[in-house]
């Protein structure tokens, strides 16, 4: 009997022990949890107010004579490099759409808004979001290569390694064939688009 008594007061203490370091690690995680919950409500609200911010720049960029874009569903059956579309306006009047294309470069996905007038001419772009290697892919946004795309009437456009003969061509970056053709093919994506669902200001 004595024995036995002896021997239940340690697994007791252990007992003890145990769950009070389990409500420590508990309480250390509850409260972390709460912390990073704050943290995180804290900064969303100005992390999308940038975004915002830069995807407005985008579509006014890609389409300098709209004052006001909305949103258009997108067609059944589009490509999936087709993200968005929006219809581009000025007081009323159509102008154009900016087509939203994510073509997947060296580094990773890429988004890219296309203006495309009424008239289906190719105005600009702007390049919302990339990964590709710095001072290669990288340049695209820079104008040296994406001011290449502004005010183009051809249908698809084609990459070239020498300087572009045609209007249709596009000299690439040096270094980054992989990067200035994904650019391109998610340009000609939104040409085929408009072409295909939004030809004649449907």
């Amino acid at each position: 009997m004595g024995a036995n008594n002896v021997q239940a007061v340690p697994n007791a203490e252990n007992t003890k022990k145990i769950l009070r370091l389990g409500l420590i690690l508990f309480t250390v995680t509850a409260i972390t949890g709460v912390i990073l919950g704050v943290v995180y409500e804290i900064t969303l609200i100005p992390i999308r107010r940038t975004q915002e911010r830069l995807k407005n720049e985008a579509l006014a960029g890609a389409l300098p004579e709209a004052k006001s874009f909305s949103p258009v569903e997108l067609a059944p059956n589009s490509d999936p490099v087709v993200k968005e579309v929006q219809k581009a306006e000025q007081e009323g009047d159509l102008v154009g759409y900016c087509v939203t294309v994510t073509p997947r470069g060296y580094g990773g996905p890429m988004e890219i808004v296309v203006g495309v007038t009424k008239e289906g001419k190719l105005r600009a772009i702007r390049i919302l979001s990339q990964s590709e290697t710095p001072g290669l892919g990288a340049k695209a946004p820079l104008p040296a290569f994406s001011g290449q795309y502004e005010n183009k009437e051809a249908e698809t456009l084609t990459i070239v390694r020498v300087a572009p003969s045609s209007p249709e061509q596009i000299q690439a970056i040096s270094g980054a064939t992989i990067t200035s053709n994904a650019v391109t093919g998610g340009v000609n994506a939104a040409l085929l688009y408009w072409k295909q669902n939004l030809e004649g200001g449907n």
